[in-house]
C-alpha cells in the first residue's frame, strides 16, 4: 500500500502539490492514532491474556464468565475459562464428571482449562504411578473429553508447594511417572487435549525444574503469580521476588524457551498485598513483551486464601487498570 502511495505521488506531484501534501499528513496522522490506538491496547489478540477462574454464581461458572467477557468487551465464547475437577477425595474423580457438562450445557463454543489433581491425600505418586488409580481418572477424561474435547489439561500444578498433595520434593521421580501415566489415560479419550505443566513461582518449597516430566507429554509450562507482601517499595518487590527470583519469570521465559514450549499463567492476581495496580501494570506488560511465545493467561476472579477478586471494586485501583488494560 505504501509503495503504491508513493508512487502515485511521484506521478502526480508537478499537479497536485498541496492536495497530495495535505493527504499525506492527513493519513499518516490516521495511521498514527491507529498505533497508539493499538499501543494502548497492547495485545493483538486480547482474548487469550483476559481469562478468568470465575466464581459459580447462582447457574455455574459460565454464565459468570459471560458476564466477565461483557466487562471486559471481549467477544462471546472468546477467553478460556479455568475450573478444578475435584481435590479431596478420589470418588471426586467419579461424581465431578456434572461440572464439564454444565459448562457444555451453558455453552458448546467455551474451552475450558481444567486443574486436575494428580493425586489426593494420603496416597502417594508411586500408587498412581503404579497404576492403582487408573480407573479414576480415565473417569474424568472420560467426561472431560466429551464436554470440551480440545481443553487444556492442568495436572498436578504448583507441585513446589509442601501444601499439595502431589508435593514433589524428594519424589520427582513418582511425580514424574505419575505424569506421564495420567496423560497417556487423557491422550485415550481425546488426541485435541493440551498439557499444562505449572509451578507456583519463585523459589516455594522445592526446585520445580526437577520434577519435569518430558517435552511429550507437556504442551505449555504455566506459573501462577500472586503478588505477595515483601518489604521494599512495589518496583523493589517486583524486580527481586518476581521477574528476578529463582523460578520466577526470567527463568520461566528461558525454561519454556529452552524445550520449545509456549508459556501459560493459568493463575495470577492481586490482594494479598492490597490495592497494587502497580503489579497490574507489569504483569500486562510482561505478557505485551512476551506475547509470541505465551499460550494464554487467566486471572483468579475468585477470592480464596485471600481476596483476589478484581470486579468488585475491592480493589479500585488495581479494577479500573486491569479494565483498562485487558479490554478488547
Amino acid at each position: 500500500m505504501r509503495r503504491t502511495d508513493r508512487t502515485r505521488r511521484h506521478r502526480h506531484r508537478s499537479k497536485w502539490p498541496a492536495l497530495v501534501l495535505m493527504v499525506f499528513v492527513l493519513g499518516s496522522l490516521a495511521s498514527a492514532g491507529s498505533d497508539a490506538r493499538a499501543a494502548s491496547r497492547g495485545f493483538s489478540n486480547p482474548a487469550k491474556f483476559a481469562g478468568a477462574f470465575v466464581d459459580w454464581g447462582p447457574v455455574g461458572r459460565e454464565r459468570m464468565l459471560q458476564a466477565w467477557e461483557k466487562w471486559l468487551k471481549q467477544e462471546p465464547s472468546s477467553v478460556l475459562g479455568v475450573d478444578f475437577y475435584g481435590q479431596s477425595t478420589w470418588d471426586d474423580l467419579y461424581k465431578f464428571g456434572w461440572v464439564p457438562g454444565i459448562w457444555k450445557k451453558l455453552n458448546p463454543a467455551r474451552n475450558v482449562v481444567w486443574s486436575v489433581p494428580l493425586t489426593v491425600k494420603g496416597t502417594p505418586l508411586a500408587d498412581v504411578a503404579n497404576g492403582l488409580h487408573d480407573a479414576e481418572f480415565d473417569a474424568a477424561a472420560r467426561t472431560i473429553a466429551e464436554a470440551q474435547p480440545k481443553a487444556i489439561i492442568r495436572l498436578g500444578w504448583e507441585m513446589n508447594l509442601s501444601t499439595m498433595p502431589w508435593f514433589a520434593k524428594d519424589q520427582e521421580a513418582d511425580y514424574i511417572r505419575a505424569f506421564r501415566r495420567v496423560v497417556g489415560i487423557f491422550r485415550q479419550h481425546s488426541a485435541d487435549f493440551s498439557y499444562d505443566w505449572c509451578p507456583g513461582w519463585g523459589a516455594q518449597d522445592s526446585a520445580a525444574d526437577l520434577a519435569y516430566p518430558g517435552d511429550d507429554v507437556v504442551n505449555t509450562i504455566g506459573l501462577d503469580v500472586y503478588d505477595f507482601k515483601h518489604e521494599g517499595s512495589v518496583e523493589e518487590r517486583w524486580d527481586l521476588f518476581y521477574v528476578k527470583a529463582p523460578f520466577g519469570l526470567e527463568w520461566h521465559r528461558d525454561f519454556a524457551v529452552r524445550h520449545g514450549k509456549r508459556m501459560s499463567y493459568p493463575e495470577w492476581g492481586v490482594g494479598n498485598a492490597g490495592d497494587n495496580p502497580f503489579f497490574v501494570q507489569q504483569m500486562h506488560d510482561w505478557f505485551v513483551k512476551n506475547e509470541a511465545i505465551i499460550g494464554y493467561a487467566a486471572y483468579f476472579d475468585v477470592d480464596g486464601l485471600w481476596p483476589t477478586q478484581i470486579d468488585n471494586d475491592r480493589f479500585p485501583r488495581s479494577q479500573q487498570l486491569f479494565r483498562q488494560l485487558f479490554s478488547r
